[in-house]
């Protein structure tokens, strides 16, 4: 019995070895992110025999943390800073350089901005818009900017 079970287990770990090698492999080739429904939909196939998980879980051999993302690794963001400083060099020759850095970092916080829905239960940095405008850790209320100002800070514990 022990002999079937080893036998299982090494087949099963060889399957996800094999499949975390084209899910890194598909990753890599392709330029596009995905989805966070199709990295859902990914992981419910993966997850679907709780048996095989725990057996594989238990070999200390395999690593499931996912791989890190090819667009978010040091290489890519050197490459990147490489590029965008060779052609900001060339257009400063060019005598275009301080529109050059005015437009990509107008880019920059383009790209860097959230356009999507909030999360579920995630609360706004706008307090109107919370339950019972309730503001986040950190916000300066109108309550404690009054006492600051008439009895100073030590006011406020």
């Amino acid at each position: 019995m022990e002999a079937k079970l080893y036998a299982y287990r090494n087949k099963k770990r060889r399957e996800a070895m094999v499949e975390a090698a084209k899910n890194t492999i598909k990753e890599a080739l392709s330029w596009q992110r995905s989805s966070p429904a199709t990295a859902a939909a990914a992981l419910d196939v993966r997850l679907q025999d709780k048996d095989d998980l725990e057996s594989i879980i238990s070999e200390e051999s395999i690593d499931l943390t996912p791989p890190p993302s090819p667009f978010c690794s040091r290489t890519m963001c050197f490459l990147y800073f490489m590029l965008w400083a060779t052609l900001y060099i060339i257009a400063v020759q060019v005598q275009f350089g301080a529109v050059y850095f005015v437009i990509s970092v107008l880019v920059f916080i383009y790209f860097n901005t959230r356009s999507g829905p909030k999360k579920k239960g995630e609360v706004s940095a706008y307090s109107v818009f919370n339950p019972d405008c309730q503001s986040i850790d950190g916000t300066l209320k109108a309550e404690q900017f009054e006492r600051e100002i008439r009895y100073g800070a030590a006011s406020v514990h």
